[in-house]
């Protein structure tokens, strides 16, 4: 019986002693509760403490992570609320949260609590955070240097973790609220006038959804040169000038009051030719004009013209400096006139040399040549000596058609002319300067007729006459032959080259002719027997009195 008391008291103390060491080993338990979405990088945590456990607390709060599902010391934020909790809920708001990557925005989080034993963690717990977003930007084009408005939801962010972006170039981002965005256009963006680009919002590296588009247009800073002739090509330079490819709205540049053609445009305009001596250079964007310089009319000069003495239609070079290259067809293209003529258009191959006739109707003498273009009239530095067509006489004085006469004067080389005998006209070249050669035309009667020389027009008189020769027809040998006997004719003023004898009523082409000898052979189709031959030249036909005969 002793032994039984003894026994039970012993059991006893060692359940007692068990039960207090169970006591002191009670862990703390903890519960994560909530995680609610305040804006794009901030949530709210709520845990609860269901027991604190025996232990001394060193530490509790709440572990996140954007990358991992399950975070811990090591890879997830620790935010800790201190080593003093209360058992109950808790709390704590997160701000700047950094999400892993501009395309996620999962944040997992758990609640923890530590003694000197260990960690204690609760579920973790996930959530989405809200994107911010834009809806619409306004101005929807611009050029770089403006400043536009992008509305949306951006939930009152600091304005350094703003990042705009045109097309993958950074913007300045001027302020930033909860609804509105105000941002500058940035230079260095990589597309042409009119070319719609991207525009991308960053909040915190939060994406902004519903990303929008924009119309870039250029931004024209300048141009050069700043001088020279009117039609002078002037390339403008400055952001996002346009191409062929994505022009397809016309820049107004001006010149003064005086808009440039942008016609096949390359960002290149030419000079009007109705500016005034300086001009105030201005574009027009967005409605707004803008100016960008001031451009310089260079004048045109006239150092030399060549030759100094000339003849009615005859060419002359005029060589200077700052003509223009380009055509125009207002009345202030380029003009030239010699003495007191008519203003007449005027070359423009070159800006150092241009050609021009000299027109048929201008006087013998000296004059000035004026040339104006723009808003200048030049004069060349000497006067231009305008000869008159002297004919001093012809050789020979006689001839028929066919036969080549020279007439001496002032010509122009290699020009053609119309000299007159009598009534009929022939083509004439002046193989010189001093000579003109003409052949004698056919169709003209025999005996003496008067020589007129007709440059442009104005017809001059030659001194003298000259007698136009009739054929002549002396003699043929043989006087007779069969069929293809080769007859030779002998006279005088036959037309060369061509002609015709005629046996009885045949005609037949000679095989030659030159002035005074033709070749022929009898036809075959001819009946035997004695006929009469004649020759037909220059219009004109002579009958031989001795008959040729025609042998079997």
């Amino acid at each position: 019986m002793k032994k039984l008391t003894l026994f039970s008291i012993f059991c006893l103390f060692a359940l007692v002693l068990n039960s207090c060491k169970k006591d002191e080993l009670s862990p703390p338990e903890i519960q994560t509760l909530t995680i609610t979405p305040v804006s794009h990088n901030s949530v709210t945590l709520v845990g609860n403490i269901i027991t604190k456990g025996k232990q001394k607390i060193i530490d509790y709060g709440f572990i996140y992570s954007t990358s991992t599902s399950v975070p811990d010391e090591n890879s997830g934020t620790k935010v800790s609320l201190g080593n003093n909790p209360t058992e109950g809920e808790f709390s704590k708001t997160l701000t700047n949260i950094t999400l892993n990557s501009s395309n996620s925005n999962m944040i997992w989080a758990r609640a923890y609590i530590a003694d000197d034993k260990g960690t204690v963690f609760g579920s973790a717990i996930s959530a989405s955070l809200p994107r911010p977003n834009s809806s619409a930007i306004s101005p929807s084009s611009g050029q770089s240097g403006d400043v536009v408005k992008i509305a949306g939801k951006f939930y009152n962010p600091n304005i350094n973790a703003v990042v705009v972006n045109f097309q993958n170039v950074k913007a300045r981002v001027i302020s930033a609220t909860d609804t509105e965005l105000s941002v500058e256009i940035p230079g260095g963006i990589n597309a042409y006038h009119n070319q719609q680009i991207s525009v991308t919002i960053a909040i915190d590296g939060a994406v902004a959804t519903n990303s929008m588009y924009f119309t870039i247009l250029a931004n024209i800073k300048d141009f050069s040169p700043k001088t020279g002739p009117v039609g002078t090509l002037v390339t403008l330079s400055g952001d996002n000038m346009p191409n062929n490819s994505y022009y397809s709205s016309s820049i107004p540049i001006y010149f003064g009051n005086f808009q440039a053609n942008t016609g096949n445009y390359y960002s290149q305009v030419l000079v009007p030719f109705s500016v005034g001596e300086t001009s105030d250079v201005s574009v027009m964007s967005n409605g707004q004009r803008k100016t960008l310089g001031v451009f310089t009319v260079a004048a045109p000069q006239i150092t030399s013209v060549s030759p100094e003495a000339v003849l009615p239609t005859q060419n002359i070079t005029i060589s200077g400096n700052n003509f223009p290259t380009q055509y125009d067809g207002s009345a202030n293209r380029q003009m030239i006139k010699i003495g007191n003529g008519e203003y007449q258009n005027a070359g423009y191959s070159s800006s150092s040399v241009f050609s021009y006739n000299v027109p048929a109707s201008t006087p013998e003498g000296e004059h000035t040549i004026y040339y104006r273009v723009g808003p200048h009239e030049v004069q060349a530095p000497k006067k231009l000596k305008v000869l008159g067509h002297q004919i001093t006489g012809f050789s020979p004085s006689s001839g028929g058609p066919g036969k080549e006469v020279n007439i001496a004067g002032n010509f122009i080389v290699n020009t053609s002319y119309y000299v007159s005998f009598g009534n009929v006209n022939a083509y004439a070249t002046a193989t010189s300067a001093t000579n003109l050669r003409v052949i004698v035309p056919t169709g003209i009667d025999a005996g003496k007729v008067k020589l007129t020389f007709d440059p442009s027009n104005k017809r001059i008189l030659i001194p003298g006459e000259f007698d136009i020769l009739g054929p002549t027809f002396t003699s043929f040998t043989p006087t007779s032959g069969v069929a293809g006997t080769l007859i030779t004719i002998k006279g005088s003023a036959f037309y060369q080259g061509s002609g015709q004898v005629i046996f009885g009523t045949v005609a037949v082409t000679p095989i030659s002719v030159t002035e005074n000898t033709m070749i022929v052979a009898v036809p075959s189709n001819v009946t035997p027997g004695a006929m009469k031959l004649s020759i037909r030249t220059g219009g004109q036909t002579v009958i031989h009195p001795n008959n040729f005969t025609i042998t079997n």
